[in-house]
């Protein structure tokens, strides 16, 4: 009932209280060789434009179906790296500030292979081991964005099971024409039954990226359904939708007993 983290953390419940809600997103940046530099800063561009709006509160999270929203950011490649730990954006400048933390300066381009699966070990850690959240209607996401496959490290697909097993719902968003949507549907646990089966979005090159991630965080936070709010042009090529994943993410705020 109190979800994974809370039995492993223990929770302190009000007598029936009203539990406030929690989303906490790891979004989990593909940094490999394969990406181009420009695509790359394309790649980091879009996050930031995403978040720098001046308006991201007042457009997504004042009237989302969560109390408190975080986001965490990691770059992979052969390597995982943690580039902006967890932010609470609780206004319109917070969430300026992360956006601006995406740009080259601060995240250099790793380079190397791609470790998908450590990638998701790393941010699923972290998600199961914050003292963030943790209790009933609270969310927990890993968001991760690529141009293509794996090709080192741990493997994705057991890793993203895990990831599910522990409560935590696996989106993605697939750029260019490496991607391959059978692969995307197996990471997100399309067809699988699991209840925090996710979804996944397909941008057809990095110049499309902006308006499809900026579409995909948008569902996130709000809880909204990839079916019907993919508007064009969203440069978006086409989805894949887990048909329990948005109950899993419009879970509300419950009355719960101590």
């Amino acid at each position: 009932m109190f979800g994974k983290k809370c039995l492993l953390a223990g929770c302190v419940m009000a007598s029936m209280s009203v539990q406030a809600t929690v989303l906490e997103i790891a979004l989990v940046i593909d940094g490999s060789g394969s990406i181009k530099s420009s695509d790359y800063q394309l790649q980091l561009d879009g996050y930031k434009n995403t978040f720098s709006t001046g308006t991201f509160y007042d457009d997504y999270i004042a009237g989302s179906i969560y109390d408190s929203v975080y986001f965490s950011a990691y770059q992979f490649s052969s390597s995982v790296l943690l580039e902006v730990d967890w932010t609470l954006i609780d206004s319109n400048s917070s969430a300026t500030a992360f956006g601006d933390l995406f740009n080259t300066t601060e995240m250099a381009q790793l380079n190397g292979w791609t470790a998908t699966g450590d990638a998701i070990y790393d941010a699923s850690a972290s998600l199961l081991g914050n003292a963030i959240g943790g209790g009933d209607g609270d969310s927990m996401i890993i968001d991760i964005s690529t141009d293509g496959q794996p090709t080192k490290g741990s493997d994705s697909l057991v890793a993203a099971e895990y990831a599910r097993s522990n409560e935590i719902t696996i989106n993605a968003i697939g750029v260019g024409s490496g991607i391959n949507a059978m692969f995307l549907e197996d990471l997100v646990g399309l067809g699988g039954g699991s209840e925090y089966a996710g979804f996944y979005l397909e941008a057809p090159d990095f110049n499309a990226f902006g308006d499809a991630i900026e579409s995909k965080i948008a569902m996130e936070v709000t809880g909204g359904d990839p079916k019907t709010e993919i508007s064009e042009p969203a440069s978006l090529a086409m989805f894949g939708f887990g048909a329990l994943a948005m109950g899993a993410l419009r879970r509300r705020k419950v009355a719960v007993a101590s």
